[in-house]
């Protein structure tokens, strides 16, 4: 699933796994003529395994070792790993991340779920028509600006505007 790309006409649904962004918008605009109204967007997105949580443990291992010692030794007060600093923090939230996520690949429990990311907008072709009939450009001109009450020009507009 790394690096598959997926097609939506709202944003929301995502279909198919193609290998590049332009084989997924290509199969989208081969599924218009099957829907029953026409889109103005296609989306175009591409699929990556969602985050297993395995990641930024580090700082509350190391709270619940503190506890644990502080706990056994019966000491109110502790240095003991007090003063780890950032790039050790770092390092040991590399080193967890990397053997929890071996450890979930090994016993087949990495999540199953996706996410699509990297969401590119593309106009829908007009011309391909709702249904295969072609008259999805007669119904694009139909909704032109003229059968409109909106603003057809900047500063221009039929109704007046009134300042009290």
């Amino acid at each position: 699933m790394v690096g598959k790309f997926s097609f939506s006409f709202d944003r929301e649904t995502f279909r198919g796994l193609h290998d590049t962004r332009q084989e997924a918008f290509k199969k989208a605009v081969d599924k218009l003529p099957e829907l029953d109204t026409s889109p103005e967007m296609i989306y175009v997105g591409k699929r990556v395994p969602v985050d297993p949580g395995s990641s930024g443990l580090a700082e509350m291992i190391i709270g619940a070792m503190r506890r644990r010692v502080r706990d056994t030794t019966g000491e109110s007060t502790t240095q003991y790993l007090m003063h780890v600093n950032e790039h050790q923090l770092a390092e040991l939230d590399d080193e967890i991340d990397r053997v929890i996520r071996a450890w979930l690949q090994k016993h087949e429990l990495t999540p199953t779920q996706s996410k699509v990311i990297a969401i590119s907008e593309h106009p829908a072709p007009q011309s391909v028509g709702m249904n295969g009939n072609g008259n999805g450009a007669v119904a694009a001109k139909q909704r032109g600006p003229s059968s409109s009450n909106e603003v057809s020009d900047l500063g221009e507009t039929q109704y007046p505007i009134s300042l009290l």
